[in-house]
């Protein structure tokens, strides 16, 4: 039998080990936004002074940076008893893929930036609680983040991979249709269609100024600006009404204050036989304790994110980012789509629907 004091102890080696888990994740912020990973990616092994000047920091700061990633094995050291200004740090290629590769299915760069986002509204997350109101995580790294966390599946497997298998869908869309991503946030979803199907348009819908400013730089990257076209701007919008072939919503709808609204105005954006592609969680049927690891992640961005940022405007449905699928399938039947199906699409995170009015 498992004694109280053994409870107490796994429970306090728990939230140590998490306490350790927190600080890497904060000190890799710090090495992602100052570019030194890449810096050591690119030029190392670096020694503290060679490191600081190179990013253009204090280097102080740096050989503390230095000495505490390799403390902790995210960086490996040449030989730890060398003086402090000699010794030399690199960058494991396994760990530099994680890090400086934001396309690579194994990016982490982006949860750390998100985590980062969320430690900054914690205080305000205390008052929210009590009075009920909502909160959004604001600035460049929750922008950045919630970006970067789809974008390899959406510019690696999205238009190669996912599309195909809705074959209707695809025919559309190599024979040429017009698309609106809606909630397009940085726009990957759009530049994945466009790069994928080069006689179709996409239009990108979303209200946060900053993110259509990044999507915009983004298509022209990629090359495909002359075929996507991102506005700040409701997709709601009559004027819109019934113009595209297949609308989509990526990783967004369990973040709006009010879900049914969002659904009735997408579908009004449809011309006749047109569809709906939903990318959402993919959460449990049903509510388990404990839960596995994916879930435990959806729950904590619930608590810390989604679910405030969904009650910033009320009324409000009060989703939450663990949004089950009985819940999708509840919100489209009030929006008026007559049809629900979930898709034969195999991701780890999310889970693929298909409305059709």
């Amino acid at each position: 039998m498992t004694s109280m004091d053994q409870v107490r102890d796994g429970f306090v080696e728990r939230l140590f080990a998490s306490a350790l888990g927190t600080m890497d994740v904060f000190t890799v912020y710090l090495g992602d936004r100052l570019g030194l990973y890449r810096m050591l990616a690119e030029h190392g092994p670096l020694t503290a002074g060679e490191l600081a000047e190179r990013a253009g920091m204090y280097v102080r700061y740096a050989r503390e940076w230095l000495e505490q990633q390799a403390a902790t094995a995210i960086l490996e050291v040449d030989d730890a008893a060398k003086p402090e200004e000699e010794r030399r740090f690199s960058l494991p290629a396994g760990h530099a893929e994680a890090l400086i590769d934001p396309e690579s299915p194994y990016a982490m760069a982006a949860v750390c930036r998100s985590l980062a986002a969320l430690g900054g509204v914690l205080p305000k997350l205390v008052d929210a609680y009590r009075t009920g109101e909502g909160v959004a995580v604001e600035g460049a790294d929750a922008v950045e983040a919630q970006g970067d966390f789809n974008r390899p599946w959406l510019v690696g497997s999205f238009a190669s991979e996912y599309l195909p298998q809705v074959p209707d869908v695809h025919e559309k869309l190599l024979a040429g249709a017009r698309v609106a991503d809606v909630a397009c946030g940085v726009g990957w979803a759009a530049v994945s269609i466009a790069r994928g199907y080069p006689a179709t348009t996409v239009d990108g819908f979303d209200l946060d100024e900053p993110a259509i400013a990044l999507a915009r730089a983004n298509a022209l990257d990629a090359g495909v600006a002359d075929r996507v076209t991102f506005q700040a701007r409701d997709a709601a919008d009559p004027s819109l009404c019934g113009q595209y072939d297949l609308a989509v919503i990526v990783e967004a709808l369990h973040d709006m204050s009010r879900p049914v609204d969002v659904l009735a105005s997408v579908r009004r954006l449809l011309a006749p036989g047109g569809t709906l592609l939903l990318a959402d969680e993919r959460v449990a049927d049903a509510f388990h304790a404990p839960a596995g690891d994916t879930e435990r992640l959806f729950y904590g961005y619930s608590v810390l994110d989604c679910l405030p940022t969904g009650m910033v405007s009320k009324p409000s449905a009060e989703t939450g980012t663990v949004m089950r699928r009985s819940t999708l399938e509840r919100y489209a039947a009030k929006a008026k789509f007559s049809a629900v199906s979930v898709l034969p699409i195999e991701h780890d995170f999310l889970r693929f629907y298909r409305l059709d009015p």
